[in-house]
Order: structure tokens, then C-alpha cells, then sequence
């Protein structure tokens, strides 16, 4: 019995450390895909109403658009800064041509209670901008978009008073 104990101890002990090395070995693969992109709680609640203002511009929703809207909504561009584009105006220029715009990317919120603050890029036919969309509300209530501020994203090169050319490494904050 003790020499069948041995014949079976060695290669039951070899079978037990090449096991036992399998997860190092799988560990020093380099990885497959790329980075998977994670956001805050509020970036995902923020993304969630771009999306939902996006769907009732698409679906020509003039209800469920005016829902996510204050009733002082207005929105500014850079090109006209003094000239704000009342609710009514934006409403109907959006649902005729039922274009919301692109692809959002780099979406940073900024909570202050009653009141947060969305920035983010946005792609259109005409070329990328950089949106800020102000939304008032409460953290769990409902979030109604108030002032939207839009105008062409441009060359990280333009000379921005307190700017810089170069991107600074800014920490994640979670």
C-alpha cells in the first residue's frame, strides 16, 4: 500500500504545482481589449438627460422635450453672447430638424445642490463643440435643464485668457 501511496504522490504533487501556477501565468498575458471607460453616478444621471433630450429631438416630442426644460431655458453661443436664444425659438429649431446632435465624450459634472453643472464635447455635422448645460433640481428630484452654453470646440492651440495649449493632468476625483 505504501509503495502505491508513493507511485501516486509524484505526480499528484506535480499536478497540484502546475495548477497552482496557472493563475500567475494567465496574470502576465497582456491584456486583449482596451480601457474600459467608467464614470461618476453623476455623469451617468447627466448622460441619462442628454440622452432623454436627444430622444424627444429625434421623436419630434415637443412634450417630453418642454418636460426636461425650466421655463426660463435659453441657450447662448459664443458667436452671439449677447443674444440668448429664448426656449421657444431652440424648441422649435431643434424639433424641425429633429437634430440633437452627435456623440457626447469627456462629460465632467459639477454638483453644487440645487444646481449642477454638465460640461462635455459634442460631435455635429459641422464640427465638435463644447457644451455647458446648466440643470437645476435636487440630487434625487427632478433635473430640468435652465441655460445651455454652445460654441465650436476649435484648436487647443487658441490662445484662452488663463488657458493653457497644453492639456494639464487633472486627478480623477470619485
Amino acid at each position: 500500500m505504501t509503495q502505491i501511496l508513493q507511485w501516486f504522490a509524484g505526480p499528484l504533487a506535480m499536478a497540484a504545482l502546475v495548477a497552482a501556477s496557472l493563475p500567475s501565468i494567465a496574470a502576465d498575458e497582456p491584456p486583449t481589449g482596451g480601457r474600459v471607460p467608467t464614470v461618476t453616478r453623476l455623469v451617468k444621471l447627466f448622460l441619462e438627460k442628454e440622452a432623454s433630450l436627444a430622444a424627444a429631438v429625434r421623436n419630434g416630442d415637443a412634450n417630453a422635450l418642454g418636460a426636461l426644460l425650466t421655463d426660463d431655458f435659453e441657450q447662448r453661443t459664443g458667436a452671439r453672447a449677447a443674444s440668448p436664444i429664448p426656449r421657444a425659438d431652440w424648441m422649435r429649431e431643434l424639433l424641425r430638424t429633429r437634430d440633437p446632435g452627435g456623440e457626447i465624450s469627456g462629460m465632467a459634472v459639477h454638483d453644487f445642490g440645487a444646481v449642477a453643472i454638465a460640461s462635455f464635447a459634442q460631435g455635429t455635422a459641422g464640427g465638435p463643440l463644447l457644451v455647458v448645460d446648466v440643470w437645476r433640481g435636487q440630487a434625487g428630484g427632478d433635473w430640468k435643464l435652465a441655460v445651455r452654453y454652445a460654441s465650436p470646440a476649435g484648436s487647443p492651440a487658441f490662445a484662452i485668457p488663463g488657458g493653457r495649449a497644453t492639456e494639464p493632468e487633472i486627478p480623477k476625483k470619485y
